[in-house]
């Protein structure tokens, strides 16, 4: 079902199908902030994910204001190198030249505009970061190659190994590079293990057997005759769990911008959805507001989220069956009464 569908469903709950009171806006406004309400409070929409490594991007960018330019009709950006004031620099000792400083410091390894780059043979100088899932609210598993991995703080692995950046392995777990940047690194870093069987090409190609490659070079490879190409639209990309990254998540729910889009929450779901919207609107300060029916509309939403709620809860746990026939009557423990012996005589009353 469509915004449209719901729109017109929650106009018939608001007795305004004319939009006389409310605008289509202020309702679109309401919906998406209900959606994100009542997904903070079940977590009842998730998702997957698997993620190869390195990670797949369709441009690799070094400046914030290059990222208002890049092309629209793509999806997967990648900022590289390192900022300095409003240059851009690559090996640790260019900034103490840029300031005036000795410029003495050592470096780690070489660095890179594509994470693949960092694959090729040489040490990498930097960490090698992969982004969470535009969409992930809360992360509820990750996995390298079909294992879990712990959660990890880059403090503590600093602090632990001296050598992070430089060490390989099989990773163990993940840390976050900070709170307001949706990246994570592996810890160790991964080998990886590209997949390209096509003569005469250089550089990652991913296919599946059988297949005829359309881009044979370069970071993003499709299938022809996909309905995704290699440059427009978002970047498709044939995974597997092993020697990749499978993630779990909360879902945050995407907006609904027009009439045609269908949101992230199944049928059985949007009317409490829908129920939420017409509490809020009959709560606003319109000529429409009333606080009775905000409050009894207000209160189905509640039962819809601890439904939901408890749903979620208990749609793993294990549950005990009893086959009865068909109107067996009661099938509960039944209390039996003491009672003389069937040959004992009968008395008369």
């Amino acid at each position: 079902m469509t915004w449209g569908n719901d729109l017109v469903k929650i106009r018939r709950l608001l007795r305004d199908p004319d939009g006389n009171v409310w605008t289509d806006e202020s309702l679109r406004h309401l919906y998406n902030d209900v959606q994100k309400d009542f997904q903070h409070k079940t977590s009842i929409v998730e998702d997957f994910t698997v993620q190869r490594v390195p990670g797949v991007y369709h441009f690799a960018y070094m400046h914030d204001w290059e990222y208002e330019n890049l092309p629209s009709t793509l999806s997967a950006f990648y900022q590289c190198l390192s900022q300095h004031d409003e240059s851009v620099v690559c090996h640790r000792w260019e900034p103490q030249e840029i300031t005036g400083l000795a410029s003495d410091v050592s470096d780690y390894g070489v660095h890179w505009t594509q994470p693949w780059e960092a694959f090729m043979g040489e040490t990498p100088g930097d960490a090698i970061a992969m982004r969470f899932p535009d969409n992930m609210r809360n992360l509820k598993y990750i996995a390298y190659d079909e294992e879990p991995i712990h959660a990890l703080t880059r403090k503590r692995v600093m602090s632990t190994d001296p050598s992070y950046l430089t060490v390989s392995g099989t990773p163990i777990g993940y840390y976050e590079i900070d709170d307001v940047d949706d990246s994570y690194v592996l810890y160790p870093r991964p080998a990886a293990s590209f997949n390209d069987e096509l003569d005469g090409n250089e550089g990652p190609a991913w296919y599946i057997e059988d297949d005829t490659e359309d881009a044979t070079t370069g970071t993003i490879a499709v299938r022809v005759g996909s309905t995704g190409t290699d440059n427009v639209g978002v970047p498709y990309d044939i995974t597997d769990t092993v020697n990749n990254v499978f993630i779990i998540y909360d879902v945050d729910p995407t907006d609904v911008l027009t009439a045609w889009d269908e949101g992230d929450f199944p049928e059985f779901l949007k009317k409490y959805i829908r129920f939420g919207v017409v509490s809020r609107a009959y709560q606003s300060n319109t000529d429409g507001q009333h606080r009775v029916l905000s409050q009894y509309w207000k209160f189905r939403y509640d039962q819809g989220v601890k439904s939901t709620y408890r749903y979620r809860r208990n749609r793993r746990n294990d549950r005990d069956y009893r086959l009865v026939n068909k109107g067996g009557g009661r099938t509960g423990r039944q209390h039996r009464h003491p009672r003389l012996p069937d040959t004992y005589p009968a008395v008369n009353p």
